[in-house]
């Protein structure tokens, strides 16, 4: 029973990560096929990876909020991404100064900072729970991708040796936000199944109480 369980879970994961990755695909298609843009500022694909990683930080934060034991880990995560969503949209804060977003950034990292100090004692054990669940592994993927694969393949190092730079500048846009896209999509995956693993957990707290508490399925019934 067991074993078909976790079979049936894992089938979920995969075909939820295959959707993923098919609507990260979907969006591309349209940005570029319909919408004919170039991947600029506020292009279809810009605007899904700010909401991407948005909705992520906000499913820690959900879970910092709800779950007191993990909350230090959770409000860790969560500020990472609330920084990378700002720094996502630092075309939009350079209409006030050049460079603004490392003010927010810098806000939200110092309060960022000082809660996690505040729960330090609930960092290192979920990180270490976390780490044994799947939605560990989808964000980590994604993570890397999206801060050491992209980075690296949309280098100019890389891109300075083809000829004809001249007509590189846009398709090296679309391949970059493209695999920056999937970085993000592979993010909010990883997040939501980490919010979905936490419900678990809280649902299987709450049966082994009601157990204990002589109020379960487990317990005796008066005869």
């Amino acid at each position: 029973m067991v074993t078909s369980s976790l079979f049936g879970r894992s089938a979920l994961q995969a075909a939820t990560l295959l959707a993923s990755i098919l609507c990260t695909v979907a969006i591309i298609y349209a940005d570029v096929l319909v919408l004919g843009s170039t991947m600029a500022e506020g292009s279809l694909v810009q605007v899904s990876q700010a909401v991407l990683i948005l909705g992520s930080a906000a499913f820690f934060a959900l879970g910092a909020r709800n779950h007191v034991d993990e909350r230090g880990y959770l409000l860790l995560v969560s500020t990472v991404f609330l920084c990378m969503f700002v720094r996502e949209n630092d075309g939009l804060l350079d209409g006030i100064a050049h460079g603004f977003w490392r003010v927010p950034v810098t806000v939200i990292g110092v309060a960022g900072v000082f809660a996690v100090l505040s729960n330090k004692k609930t960092l290192r054990s979920p990180l270490e729970r976390h780490a044994q669940d799947s939605s560990f592994w989808i964000l980590a993927i994604g993570f890397l991708q999206l801060i050491v694969f992209s980075r690296l393949f949309g280098s100019g190092h890389l891109w300075d040796h083809i000829p004809n730079q001249a007509d590189l500048g846009p398709v090296k846009a679309i391949i970059q936000e493209s695999t920056e896209l999937l970085g993000y999509s592979l993010i909010f995956l990883g997040s939501y199944l980490a919010y979905r693993y936490l419900y678990r957990k809280e649902q299987k707290l709450t049966v082994e109480k009601a157990s204990i508490d002589g109020i379960g399925p487990l317990s005796e019934q008066p005869t």
